[in-house]
């Protein structure tokens, strides 16, 4: 039984323990956000730290240093906003009074909070900003909602609808279901969606049978990636690869024939196609492993007792008598070896619109892989006087790269992911 009791409060004692450690946590974190002129993070940091423990004193003495200067900021923003009377200034007035509210839910779910010295009991002046944030929000999506309707009318051109239907979108995220802004938004949508046919790369390498379809491969992940990626689908339809080389058979167009103006806005012409995507890997450069060598030494000052080197201590009684000790310098040769290897990949892209033939975006993308390792050998000398990691660097086996055929794999990799960005950052 009395082991039973013992649990139990050690179990409380180790709660509590816990507890007051993790309330100056807050607290220590607290005071710095509020150094670094954080208020808004500094009163909620102090405010976790006074619902773990409301009569800690130096929670207390924080918290109106804190509350009043993260209002005060708050207001002052606004005052500035409003005064500007900017266009936006609904998009700008959001943030300010939604932090308002915020602080105003931080304080008032604060425990009653009693100095533990005065006992005065912690008071502040409350007040309610919701209505100012609700007004704020129904400004912002009239804002977008007359500017959706403005682009809207503007032209049919797929860019322009796009940014009609962000509007609309933006107004929709400040109010749900503002007005009609969900119907208006998914019909400039679907007028801003924009045909894109990717017609399969050329290869300028002239070593394709060496490297594989890195072209291929190339289009493959851009296509995938892109269809897969709902942000870029929104607004993008990626006309099916099959189908852009039945045309390319069926007209009889070679893919080096795609590269000039003509004939790629044919091409997407008769794909029903807004842009077409054309592109060629220009260079592929293997660079097979090589090493590298330098001689180094290491030293290092050892204690030995006298005569250590030359026979094993005999003791002829129970206590032996201790030897005198002396420094000896020790030195190790060893060669560090580095081996390097890497493969790199160069191609562009040009996106070119089929009613003008005009070219959009053009760009060129490296991909790369790099390898490099290193190991040691040792040459002479004693072993004692290598560091550890000299040691493991030693004992290390020697490291090989991956296959040409893995490192060209790689790179492209890399080469893939910088096209989609740029392509994303194009039609989005």
């Amino acid at each position: 039984m009395r082991n039973a009791r013992f649990a139990v409060i050690l179990t409380l004692l180790l709660v509590i323990l816990t507890g007051c450690s993790k309330n100056v946590r807050l607290y220590n974190e607290a005071k710095k956000q509020f150094q670094y002129g954080n208020y808004e993070t500094a009163l909620r940091y102090n405010a976790e730290s006074l619902k773990l423990k409301p009569n800690y004193q130096k929670a207390q003495e924080l918290l109106p240093q804190i509350y009043p200067i993260a209002v005060k900021t708050r207001l002052d923003n606004i005052a500035r906003i409003k005064q500007a009377n900017a266009a936006n200034k609904w998009d700008l007035l959001v943030p300010e009074y939604q932090a308002l509210v915020n602080i105003y839910k931080t304080m008032g779910e604060l425990p009653r909070l009693v100095h533990p010295k005065t006992k005065i009991p912690f008071t502040y002046e409350t007040a309610d900003y919701k209505p100012q944030l609700q007004e704020s929000k129904m400004g912002a999506a009239e804002y977008h909602y007359q500017l959706g309707i403005q682009k809207a009318l503007q032209s049919d051109d797929p860019d322009v609808q796009r940014e009609a239907s962000k509007e609309f979108k933006l107004a929709l995220d400040f109010v749900e279901n503002y007005k009609d802004a969900a119907e208006r938004y998914a019909q400039t949508r679907k007028k801003a969606v924009k045909r894109i046919a990717i017609v399969p790369f050329e290869d300028k390498t002239g070593d394709r049978a060496r490297f594989g379809g890195i072209a291929d491969i190339l289009v493959d992940n851009v296509i995938r990636t892109l269809i897969q990626d709902k942000s870029t689908a929104e607004y993008v339809d990626i006309i099916n690869r099959a189908n852009v080389e039945a045309v390319i058979q069926e007209q009889q167009l070679a893919v080096s024939g795609l590269v000039d103006e003509a004939s790629s806005v044919r091409l997407g012409q008769l794909l029903g196609a807004h842009e077409i995507l054309t592109g060629k890997i220009l260079q592929v450069d293997v660079v097979p492993s090589r090493i590298t060598s330098v001689e180094q030494k290491e030293s290092a000052n050892i204690e030995i007792q006298q005569g250590e080197a030359d026979y094993e201590p005999e003791l002829e009684d129970d206590e032996a008598t201790p030897r005198k000790k002396s420094t000896q310098s020790v030195q190790c040769l060893y060669d560090k070896y580095t081996k390097v290897a890497s493969a790199r990949i160069m191609a562009s892209f040009t996106i070119t619109d089929v009613s003008s033939g005009t070219v959009k975006v053009q760009d060129t993308c490296v991909g790369t892989y790099e390898f490099m390792d290193t190991w040691a050998r040792k040459k002479s000398g004693d072993d004692r006087a290598l560091t550890p990691a000299t040691k493991a660097l030693i004992a290390k086996e020697e490291p090989f790269p991956p296959s040409e055929k893995q490192m060209v794999s790689d790179a492209l990799e890399q080469l893939s992911q910088q096209f989609i960005n740029k392509i994303k950052g194009y039609v989005q």
